[in-house]
């Protein structure tokens, strides 16, 4: 008998169209590289009777109802290489966020009025709206940027850009993922091995991961609660091809972090995005999951780590109690950038060690909404 080799596992994902939708055939464009996956289920979940016996020892035992989940999803955050076309990840990002924009949009900046490091108004605005992320670029170098406010072709951004654009220059629209306060979409998730094969439905993204470090790619980890598992005959067929979007992602080699607008020098950043979502699965004459629903409160924590340096940037806005914007972009080859904009974060004093080589500052943080309502505690960009 072989043994399974995990190495050679290849993943699909879809986005169902109803929640635990019955299992079809998944398509070759539904592929994912991944890192490492995990799949748990439990179909019985049963308890023993509490009747009593003469003996000490379980005979009886009940059924309750099936429970299954997406332990853990880890893969390389991958742009697909062209402005406005999803990436591999597509389907996982925008369940766990709610909601993506993609606006095909290149145009250029127009003379007059004169363009400012947050302004600009630019020949077309498309549909560009207030939250869309926008990819300028400045004396050669590609900037992302969101979108605070679009009067007819006026722009208005944030953060500022180095200098002011110039004439001609261009602005292009992105791929911008957006959270939403409802949030119900579920996935139905694929994995091959050489025999055995397994799939699991009704998944909703309760937790997403991005890590993004100095000398690695940028990579999400992602979990949540399903409604079923399936193995064997139960699963379609391997799709006849894998599908790949994209090739090598951008690594922390290239990009900057903004803190207000100025540059803060630093070594890793994480958000851990938590959604609060449930599945309905205690209902009487039920034995499985029958819809996704948010029961609690988002959340969205952050972790920057630095070395202890320019103390002014950040340091002094915590001990002061503000509450600074972060933006950050890794990449500036357009169709292969990762950009993240948290426009008010509470961040909180950090320790300082005492080691013998250099000093570190790990900061932590809650991202805030600008408002209640307005649900742009985090924007994720791939331009």
């Amino acid at each position: 008998m072989a043994i399974e080799i995990g190495r050679r596992g290849k993943l699909y994902i879809k986005k169902e169209l109803e929640y635990g939708e019955t299992l079809t055939a998944h398509d070759s464009t539904d592929a994912l590289r991944h890192i490492n996956l995990a799949m748990t289920t439990d179909p019985f979940n049963r308890v023993t009777s509490p009747e009593k016996k003469s003996s000490p020892g379980a005979v009886t035992r009940f059924d309750r109802r099936v429970t299954a989940e997406l332990g853990t999803l880890e893969a390389l955050l991958r742009p697909s290489g062209t402005l406005n076309t999803a990436p591999e990840c597509d389907q996982v990002l925008e369940a766990a966020f709610g909601s993506k924009s993609s606006v095909t949009l290149s145009t250029t900046v127009e003379a007059s009025p004169s363009p400012s490091t947050t302004t600009a108004t630019v020949a077309s605005a498309g549909t560009l709206a207030a939250g869309d992320a926008i990819l300028i670029t400045r004396n050669g170098v590609r900037y992302v940027r969101i979108l605070t406010a679009v009067d007819s072709a006026a722009l208005t951004w944030a953060p500022a850009l180095p200098s002011a654009p110039e004439t001609g220059e261009a602005i292009k629209g992105c791929l911008t993922y957006k959270l939403t306060s409802a949030l119900a979409i579920s996935l139905a998730i694929a994995h091959y091995l050489d025999t055995f094969k397994r799939a699991l439905v009704g998944v909703g993204i309760n937790s997403l991961g991005l890590t993004f470090d100095a000398n690695e790619e940028p990579k999400f980890t992602a979990s949540g609660p399903g409604k079923e598992q399936f193995t064997g005959a139960g699963v379609p067929n391997l799709p006849a091809a894998f599908t790949t979007v994209g090739a090598n992602p951008p690594s922390g080699l290239v990009g900057d972090l903004l803190i207000n607008g100025t540059a803060l020098p630093f070594k890793s950043l994480a958000l851990t995005l938590t959604n609060g979502l449930v599945v309905r699965n205690s209902e009487y004459g039920q034995s499985k999951a029958s819809e996704l629903y948010r029961a609690d409160r988002r959340s969205l924590e952050v972790t920057l780590d630095t070395f202890a340096e320019t103390e002014a940037t950040l340091y002094d806005l915590a001990e002061a109690g503000s509450y600074p914007s972060i933006f950050k972009q890794t990449g500036r080859t357009e169709g292969n950038i990762v950009a993240l904009y948290l426009p008010k974060v509470d961040i909180k004093v950090p320790g300082t060690d005492d080691p013998d080589t250099e000093v570190s500052w790990s900061f932590t943080g809650t991202a805030l909404e600008t408002a209640d309502g307005a649900n742009d505690e985090v924007r994720l960009v791939l331009a």
